[in-house]
């Protein structure tokens, strides 16, 4: 998980989509800072691309980070492709950011890995 949690904090610094449905369900936490998937945001391209909004809320600064990220799952590879900050208490957006981002690599082992399979298959 801890991999997962600095690939998180790089596109936290790197950027600035609301989960439009909000059905978040948890996927991990560390300390005051939780991480989720909207469960209604999934969306299947094709058998092995999805897109899924991604949010990381940090409850010490009443602060909401949202990604849409697409994934490969063949590939192995997934992208961001908007990223939002926003109050987490009121939702008002912060800060916006919609430039392109390359495609990053994960394996099935890696904590990005183990998510996506969470997401995927629920286990």
């Amino acid at each position: 998980m801890k991999n997962f949690l600095a690939i998180m904090a790089t596109v936290i610094f790197l950027s600035g989509a609301t989960c439009s449905a909000e059905n978040l369900q948890f996927i991990d936490a560390m300390e005051d800072t939780g991480y989720y998937y909207d469960a209604d945001s999934v969306q299947v391209d094709s058998s092995a691309v999805f897109y899924v909004d991604m949010a990381v809320i940090k409850a010490s600064l009443n602060r909401m980070y949202v990604y849409e990220v697409r994934i490969d799952h063949s590939e192995k590879t997934y992208e961001v492709l908007s990223s939002k900050i926003l109050s987490y208490d009121t939702r008002a957006e912060i800060e916006s950011n919609k430039s392109d981002r390359v495609p990053q690599h994960y394996s099935d082992k890696s904590e990005f890995g183990q998510m996506v399979r969470l997401i995927l298959y629920g286990d």
